[in-house]
């Protein structure tokens, strides 16, 4: 529901390197958190910086890892993307 062509959508500034974007629901029960290594080195990027909420539970829908420390760092490889949501989808 993040990607419905009505949500919200922020482009974020997380430095050089990186594209992101910020998609949330239009009911806001739905955030996805888009972040892209657009270089060809490793991007260094501390969880807290995206501002994820520590209530809700954060899964990359790329790979299927769990957020649950919020104090650590974000090594994105090389032309690596984590799609980091709160809500799975439905299966």
């Amino acid at each position: 529901s993040a990607f419905h062509p009505n949500a919200t959508q922020y482009t974020l500034h997380l430095g050089d390197g990186i594209f992101s974007f910020w998609r949330q629901s239009r009911k806001r029960d739905q955030s996805i958190f888009c972040i892209h290594n657009i270089s060809d080195s490793v991007q260094h990027l501390p969880l807290r910086n995206i501002n994820l909420v520590e209530t809700d539970s954060w899964v990359d829908l790329i790979s299927g890892q769990a957020f649950d420390d919020f104090g650590v760092t974000l090594d994105l490889q090389p032309y690596q993307c984590m799609w980091i949501t709160n809500k799975l989808p439905a299966s």
